[in-house]
C-alpha cells in the first residue's frame, strides 16, 4: 500500500467512525454478544427490511430464548413464529442449525469459520458476522451494504471481483475496531447511499413466482392447520394451475416444510 493510499484509507476511517458516532441505529442485537442472538438477527435480516426484523427478532427470543429451546421446538411452531418474514426455509434452517450446535457442539458455537460453514443455512457472510459480532474477531464482514460503500468510494461504483474486494475490505479495517467498523459501514450505506446505483444483480420478480406461492401456502397452513389441493387452488383463485401447484407442493414436501396424508391433505410438520 502506498503512502497516498494509506492516507486516503485513514481519512475514510475517521470519516465513517465519526459519522457512525452520530448516526448509528439502535438495534437490539447490537446490545449483546450472545452468538445465538446474533445468528437469529443475521438469518432474519437476509433480504428483509430491518424495520420488519426488529419486532420479529424480539418475539422470536420470547418464544425461543435459547438455542436449546429452538432445537427442541416443533417445526410447526418455528414456522408460525417465522411467518411474515418470507423465505420460510430460512426458519427451518435456523432450527436445524440450532439442533446441530446442540448435538455436535453441546450447545456451544464453534469459533472457527470452517466449522461454522458446515452448519445448515450458514454461508460465508453469516459465519463472518458471527465471528465478528459475537466473538470480536478482527475480520471484514462483507454484505451488500459494505460492497456498496467500497464500490462507491473506491471503485467508481463497480464492485470488484471477490478476491480484490475481500483484500480491500480487510485493508480498510481500523485496528481493533472490526465490530464497530462493520456496523458503521452497514449503517452508512443504508442511510446515506440509498440512491447510489452499483452493479449488484437484482432479484427476479417475486409476485406470482414459485417462491411467492410457497410462502402463501405456508401462510395458509399457519392460519388453517391443513389444506387440500382444492382448498389451495380456490385460495389462489386460478392464479396458478393445478400442475404447477402440485410441483410446488412436491418441493415443499422435499424440503420437509409440509407433510401429506393419503387423502392429499397438507399440513405443517
Amino acid at each position: 500500500m502506498t503512502s497516498l493510499q494509506h492516507k486516503k484509507i485513514t481519512a475514510f476511517q475517521q470519516f465513517i467512525l465519526s459519522w457512525y458516532a452520530k448516526n448509528k441505529r439502535d438495534l437490539p442485537w447490537r446490545q449483546t454478544r450472545n452468538p445465538y442472538n446474533i445468528l437469529v438477527s443475521e438469518i432474519m435480516s437476509q433480504q428483509t427490511q430491518i424495520s420488519r426484523v426488529v419486532p420479529k427478532y424480539l418475539l422470536w427470543l420470547e418464544k425461543f430464548p435459547t438455542i436449546q429451546d429452538l432445537a427442541k421446538a416443533k417445526p410447526s411452531d418455528v414456522l408460525k413464529c417465522w411467518s411474515g418474514l418470507g423465505y420460510n426455509r430460512r426458519g427451518l434452517y435456523l432450527q436445524k442449525c440450532a439442533q446441530e450446535i446442540v448435538t455436535k457442539y453441546n450447545g456451544i458455537f464453534p469459533q472457527i469459520e470452517k466449522e461454522l460453514l458446515t452448519l445448515p443455512g450458514i454461508g460465508e457472510y453469516t459465519a463472518s458476522a458471527i465471528l465478528c459480532f459475537a466473538f470480536n474477531k478482527q475480520i471484514a464482514v462483507i454484505d451488500t451494504n459494505i460492497k456498496k460503500v467500497i464500490a462507491v468510494h473506491f471503485f467508481k461504483g463497480i464492485v470488484p471481483e471477490k478476491k480484490e474486494l475481500t483484500e480491500f475490505a480487510e485493508n480498510l479495517l481500523p485496528k481493533g475496531k472490526a465490530n464497530e467498523w462493520n456496523q458503521a459501514l452497514m449503517d452508512y450505506a443504508a442511510q446515506e447511499l440509498k440512491s447510489e446505483k452499483i452493479a449488484i444483480p437484482k432479484q427476479s420478480t417475486f409476485k406470482n413466482s414459485n417462491r411467492y406461492f410457497r410462502g402463501q401456502i405456508l401462510k395458509y397452513l399457519v392460519a388453517n392447520s391443513k389444506a387440500s389441493l382444492d382448498d389451495l387452488l380456490l385460495q389462489f383463485n386460478k392464479t396458478v394451475d393445478k400442475v404447477t401447484l402440485e410441483k410446488i407442493l412436491l418441493g415443499l414436501l422435499k424440503d420437509k416444510l409440509v407433510v401429506r396424508t393419503k387423502n392429499n391433505i397438507f399440513s405443517l410438520p
